[in-house]
């Protein structure tokens, strides 16, 4: 039994080293006539593509900012005499609208009417003493003349006198006499002047009080006038402090009226923003040096919408708000003006425009949304929103080889992007890929898709 034991075994070794030399003999062969994977052609990579050709971009960019409407100016109107306010107009009072001129408050006149009485009656008095010294002066005048005459018939008499004494004819007591009588009229003829100068010195006094109470009256009549208080502005009324039969000291408040003839919203911009708006060659300051603290005035459009319809005004961003950044949002505050708040545009939900002549306006608070027009003189081109790839990227298919670019973006929505044509980067007639690429290489073969 154990001779046919170790027979079985040594059988069983001889079979398993046949069957190893056999499986060897066989993947021998095998393998010898196996080519490897590397010794067969590889497949060239080529991408199907889309591409579409770079536009040039000429007609500006336009961006949003949000604002709020604020007063372009705000009156504070006091009494600039005072009285008792004996009437007051129904439209003073809050939330009405008055226009210039319109008389507001009226004051007690009667104090202000007696006393420019008074001074038109001491101004009367005053010409009438200026009258009465013309009269004097005039007289004084005629009596120089006379002196003067006499003067010339004394002097000529002395003269013969004398000639009479030096020929003996006449004694010297003559002469004596009659050099007297010429004194006598060179004594008055002096005296008449002096009187003349006098008077013209009096009626310069005499002129100069008249003028005095002119002016007097012209301050009397301003303070007459002053006792009505008019609407400077066309506005509406937002503060109401007096009321009838209450009195009132001079300086004290009497309204407040906000203008309605032109409005102002507060914006502020980001600084690539506010590089647009120096590069900007829309502005009408554009062709003069701008101060460090002035901006271009450029176009904008106010948006307000209200349900379906969409409201449009014209308006200009004209300056900065205070002239510095924001330090919380680091933005910069500006400020929009809008000419004429009650020309307004609607569009409606189909998109159709129409001018309105009516209401609705812009308001003091309201939010708006700003268009803001600019046209920075550096070139642009224009690309789908599909050729820009993470990284401020781009690829260009040049042939049948794509080359990415890094490029300097502008602007963008979900459309287009806006590209500044750089030399190196892009420029306008490039076709530029649009379709997705999976993990592109510079140098990758495509095949343009038609």
């Amino acid at each position: 039994m154990s001779k046919i034991t170790s027979f079985l075994q040594l059988a069983l070794k001889t079979l398993v080293s046949l069957s190893l030399v056999v499986g060897g003999v066989v993947a021998f062969v095998v393998l010898g006539e196996a080519k490897s994977e590397s010794d067969k052609p590889v497949t060239e990579d080529i991408r199907l593509v889309e591409v579409q050709t770079a536009q040039p971009h000429d007609d500006g960019i336009t961006f949003e900012v949000d604002g709020v409407v604020v007063p372009y100016r705000e009156l504070h109107l006091g009494a600039e005499v005072a009285g008792r306010v004996v009437e007051k107009s129904d439209h003073l009072r809050v939330g009405r609208v008055v226009s210039a001129d319109q008389p507001l408050v009226m004051l007690d006149r009667r104090d202000y009417e007696l006393d420019l009485e008074r001074l038109q009656e001491e101004l009367d008095q005053a010409k009438g003493n200026l009258q009465e010294m013309d009269v004097q002066i005039a007289s004084t005048e005629g009596q120089i003349r006379l002196a003067e005459e006499n003067l010339t018939i004394q002097t000529r008499a002395a003269d013969r006198i004398r000639t009479l004494v030096a020929r003996n004819a006449t004694t010297e007591s003559s002469l004596d006499e009659a050099l007297r009588a010429e004194l006598t009229a060179k004594t008055s003829l002096q005296t008449q002047k002096d009187e003349l100068s006098l008077r013209k010195a009096s009626k310069t006094r005499l002129q100069n009080a008249a003028d005095r109470i002119e002016s007097e009256i012209t301050l009397a009549k301003l303070q007459l006038s002053r006792t009505t208080v008019k609407s400077p502005i066309d506005g509406v009324v937002v503060e109401d402090n007096v009321e009838q039969d209450s009195y009132l000291q001079k300086g004290a408040a009497i309204c407040s009226i906000r203008d309605i003839s032109k409005l102002e919203i507060k914006c502020s911009l980001q600084a690539y923003q506010m590089k647009w708006l120096w590069e900007s060659s829309t502005g009408s300051t554009e062709k003069r040096k701008l101060a460090a603290y002035e901006l271009p005035e450029t176009p904008v459009t106010v948006r307000y919408r209200i349900g379906n319809e969409t409201y449009l005004w014209d308006g200009k961003l004209t300056r900065y708000d205070g002239g510095q950044v924001d330090q919380v949002t680091r933005m910069i505050p500006c400020r929009v003006q809008v000419e004429n708040p009650h020309k307004v545009q609607r569009i409606d939900e189909d998109g159709n425009v129409s001018s309105l002549a009516e209401v609705p306006t812009l308001m003091v608070g309201m939010f708006v949304q700003i268009d803001v027009h600019v046209t920075p003189r550096s070139p642009l081109v224009s690309v789908p929103i599909s050729a820009l790839y993470p990284g401020s990227r781009i690829w260009i298919a040049e042939g049948d080889l794509i080359r990415h670019r890094k490029v300097t973006i502008a602007d963008s929505d979900d459309e287009q992007v806006l590209i500044y044509a750089v030399e190196g980067h892009l420029q306008p007639g490039e076709k530029v890929v649009v379709s997705p690429l999976s993990a592109p290489f510079d140098g990758a073969k495509i095949e343009v898709v038609k």
